[in-house]
């Protein structure tokens, strides 16, 4: 069989490659290096937890479950509490374990362990922002049973504080 004839409609040889010339080569290598920095530039902000909450402090506070959100990058936890003067103020906590770290640490965590009525008590970190009704939970009870909220942080639910 004989070889197949092309065609060259422009009189020329094609240059040979190269690997591209070292503008379009340094413009990727720019490019790439960009897209890095802003990668870890937005994960160093979403990590602030310093800039929101009082690290060095902590609060306890009860109240009654009317949403809990199993989602990325952290769940929420948003209850009514009662004020020292009787009306009922919505806050929210924020638990630095992941959806996939909760389901690791492997005591039950699910879209379905908090239930709006249920009774907390938690120990947290309280905003830095003046008014504002949001804290970073560190130590959670619910309907009076411990639940870990940090990897590593407990054993079962109702466990002894530190026992696995």
């Amino acid at each position: 069989m004989a070889p197949i004839a092309t065609i060259n409609f422009c009189g020329t040889s094609p240059p040979a490659y190269t690997g591209g010339n070292m503008a379009h080569r340094n413009s990727r290598i720019l490019s790439v290096l960009t897209l890095l920095l802003a990668i870890a530039h937005s994960a160093v902000a979403h990590h602030g937890s310093n800039v929101s909450y009082h690290t060095d402090r902590t609060i306890t506070i009860a109240g009654t479950v009317t949403e809990w959100e199993f989602i990325n990058p952290h769940p929420q936890i948003y209850f009514d509490v009662k004020s020292e003067t009787g009306e009922m103020v919505h806050w929210a906590a924020e638990l630095l374990p992941t959806p996939s770290m909760m389901k690791n640490m492997k005591v039950g965590w699910t879209r379905t362990t908090l239930k709006p009525g249920d009774q907390i008590v938690l120990v947290c970190n309280p905003p830095r922002a003046v008014g504002a009704k949001a804290c970073l939970a560190k130590e959670l009870k619910i309907n009076g049973k411990d639940w870990p909220v940090a990897p590593g942080g407990g054993g079962a639910p109702g466990a002894a504080k530190g026992k696995q």
